[in-house]
């Protein structure tokens, strides 16, 4: 069912159920008011029976009991002995009263009475019957016109969906949520676009920065086959090509693995320490710090940053540094080499960049700021005074029950 038609629908059964409830109580009113006449006229007719005056117009009927005698006017039904109160009975209004050594029982025959309220009941069905159709067929058309906003989405999203084109755009008409959602459309389409954008460009310069070393390495094996070159060098070569590969690949899952962490309780210091260590650089910061990440990503990280330091700063006053600022952990690795421009620092981030005309991959500080987006922190590149690079990962500390290596 359309959402038009359960609109509609549900508009049409609230005008129903209320136009049932307005009728129910109107019925109720007419049928009290009606017996409340009746009842008044019985009551006359009791008041003539005692006082031996000519009873009201109408057919009226009594039957008065005490004990085993009875005694009844002709035209009384043939009911048996009822209990106090009044009654609809085959067309007669009856009231049974207790009176002194028994009980009376007068009723008045009154068809007239039972079809108006018949009457009264099949007009409240029929009337509330059509004026709900006609109202179900009003609300079609108001649903029609309320949800035209809705339409024009579900419009062009067939459209982006049919043609692949993420261009298309709704217009964002009048106000309130019908807007606010064409706008979240409209915001999603951009984010995509631009994500589409940026995996487009990725995989172009993935796929030149894979294909340089493989090129290389088959002209190197190509030219020992042919005795252009010596077998060993030709080898040693293809086997520095084959390993820069490697490198792309790795560096390459560890963006595609993206937001996917594996988060361990671990001491970020002593990770820190080793790798410092390992490129035999002063570490500064505390003894321990809990944390709760992927170790292999914040290793493969901070190295990255260390080998771009020794490759870019020329080795020169490599340090790596480890402190807390408020919630986040600061892990910084310093260079005093000739730093980046204020324009290269801005586009360091991205996948292939590369300030300087040095080999490499143009990988790490993307791999380094994915792990840093990874552990929801982020990658910062600042100019270090007088001379040289600081590249900074902010990264949030464990809150709560979190806890650092058992």
């Amino acid at each position: 069912m359309s959402l038009r038609a359960r609109l509609a629908l549900f508009l049409a059964l609230s005008i129903g159920l209320a136009l049932l409830f307005q009728g129910a109580l109107s019925y109720l009113a007419f049928k009290r008011l009606l017996e409340a006449d009746l009842d008044r006229s019985l009551l006359f007719f009791v008041g003539a029976l005692s006082e031996g005056r000519r009873p009201p117009r109408g057919e009226f009927a009594f039957r008065l009991v005490r004990g085993e005698e009875a005694h009844q006017s002709p035209n009384f039904p043939d009911w048996p002995r009822l209990t106090p109160g009044a009654y609809w009975r085959e067309g007669w209004r009856v009231l049974v009263l207790e009176v002194p050594g028994g009980t009376l029982t007068v009723a008045r025959y009154d068809p007239g009475a039972v079809a108006a309220l018949q009457s009264f009941r099949l007009a409240l069905l029929g009337t509330g019957g059509a004026l709900t159709l006609l109202f179900a067929l009003l609300a079609s058309r108001v649903a029609q016109v309320a949800l035209r906003p809705l339409s024009r989405l579900t419009e062009v999203a067939q459209r982006v969906a049919d043609s692949g084109d993420l261009s298309h755009r709704v217009e964002a008409k009048g106000s309130g949520e019908l807007k606010a959602l064409a706008e979240s459309f409209n915001h999603m389409l951009e984010r995509l676009q631009a994500f589409l954008d940026r995996e487009r460009r990725f995989t172009r310069d993935a796929a030149h920065e894979l294909r340089t070393p493989v090129a290389a390495a088959l002209a190197q094996v190509e030219g020992a086959e042919a005795g252009y070159l010596p077998k060993e060098e030709a080898l040693q070569a293809a086997k520095e090509e084959l390993l820069r590969m490697k490198r792309l690949v790795e560096a390459l899952l560890v963006l595609a693995r993206e937001g996917r962490v594996e988060r361990v309780g671990l001491d970020l210091a002593a990770l820190a320490r080793q790798e410092a260590e390992a490129f035999r650089v002063p570490y500064q910061g505390p003894e321990a710090l809990p944390f709760l990440g992927d170790p292999l990503l914040l290793a493969q990280a901070l190295r990255n940053l260390l080998q771009n330091a020794r490759l870019h700063g020329e080795g020169r006053g490599v340090e790596v540094a480890l402190r807390e600022e408020g919630q986040e952990a600061v892990l910084e690795v310093r260079d005093q080499g000739p730093g980046m421009p204020e324009e290269a620092l801005k586009e360091a981030g991205r996948p292939f960049f590369r300030a300087s005309g040095k080999p490499g991959e143009g990988l790490g500080l993307s791999v380094a700021q994915k792990v840093a987006e990874a552990h929801g922190g982020r990658l910062e590149l600042l100019a270090n005074r007088p001379s040289g690079l600081v590249a900074r990962l902010r990264l949030p500390l464990p809150t709560g029950g979190a806890s650092g290596p058992p």
